[in-house]
């Protein structure tokens, strides 16, 4: 029940986010400008365009090839909307002159529906992320964008996506992207680095939880990031940790995982937010927590490959 209040109230704040367009050419506060271009990276009988929709912000008068920010949002997997909470993000990478692009995935039903075999589940939202990261790579150049510098980063359930894209790099390997065009993941404040034991090791695992993966042991592992480090490349990931001691614990044993597997990792813990702060926290005027050190991470992985 708690759940269903908790993404509830997400949907109803960012209802009128998710209903508005953005406006071509409009200011930020330092005087930049950016158009958003719509886009679908792939289409599907039956399937809500919206959902297989990206935005691309980019700015039209400096199109030499430029960083790309890939920003996938959260929701529990069932809900959230690529346009929410995106202002001060857009203003945030238009000042660094980098392209930002804002992805929609297919969702799992809500209100929850665990008991219907042919609901949206995993492995649906990795592999609409890794179409639309494809269709990046092969057309971002007419905005002014280099595929071959790619960032993932993502918020709650669009960190676990992001951190799982980076570790089970079979869905790159599958779409036909190179893994060595992601330069880095960074993960902003998610629990889900260890799918298995959040649905097979505990007791009455969250409905929330196996609408998005079902109850099989052999596709919670494949959903696992920490469970799929078994590759030569990674690229260098953020890891932002808040929360209790189990949601912190979580975030620990996969920065340690990672590290174990030669992955250099920057980890920020940023227990001054909430769940929902953080990400709101990200490019806000003046904040001074997570910022400033995701700038650092994300300079840092575009200045040395």
């Amino acid at each position: 029940m708690k759940q269903y209040i908790f993404l509830g109230l997400i949907f109803i704040l960012n209802l009128e986010a998710c209903q508005k367009k953005a406006t071509a050419n409009t200011p930020t506060d330092k005087g930049l400008t950016y158009t958003k271009q719509t886009v679908s990276y792939k289409q599907l009988p039956g399937v809500s365009q919206n959902l297989l929709d990206l935005d691309v912000y980019y700015d039209v008068e400096k199109l030499s090839p430029k960083p790309i920010i890939i920003w996938i949002h959260g929701g529990g997997w069932c809900i959230g909307d690529k346009a929410n909470q995106m202002e001060n993000k857009k203003k945030l990478f238009a000042s660094l002159g980098f392209i930002l692009v804002s992805v929609n995935y297919r969702l799992s039903p809500f209100p929850y529906q665990i008991n219907n075999p042919g609901r949206i589940k995993f492995p649906v939202h990795n592999v609409d992320i890794v179409d639309a990261i494809k269709w990046i790579s092969e057309n971002i150049s007419q905005y002014g964008g280099d595929p071959n510098q790619i960032i993932l980063l993502g918020h709650s359930a669009g960190a676990h996506l992001v951190a799982l894209t980076g570790t089970n790099q079979s869905f790159l390997q599958q779409a036909g992207v190179p893994t060595e065009h992601i330069k880095g993941i960074a993960c902003i404040d998610t629990r889900m680095y260890d799918v298995y034991d959040v649905i097979q090791n505990q007791n009455n695992p969250d409905d929330m939880y196996i609408n998005a993966f079902g109850t099989d042991p052999q596709m919670n592992l494949d959903a696992s990031p920490i469970r799929n480090l078994n590759n030569t490349y990674y690229p260098k990931f953020f890891v932002a940790k808040r929360g209790n001691y189990d949601r912190i614990n979580r975030a620990n044993r996969f920065i340690n995982a990672l590290q174990q597997a030669g992955v250099n990792v920057t980890e920020l813990e940023a227990n001054i937010y909430t769940h929902s702060e953080i990400n709101a926290a990200i490019g806000a005027a003046n904040e001074m927590v997570i910022t400033p050190a995701l700038i650092d991470f994300i300079k840092n992985c575009f200045n040395n490959d």
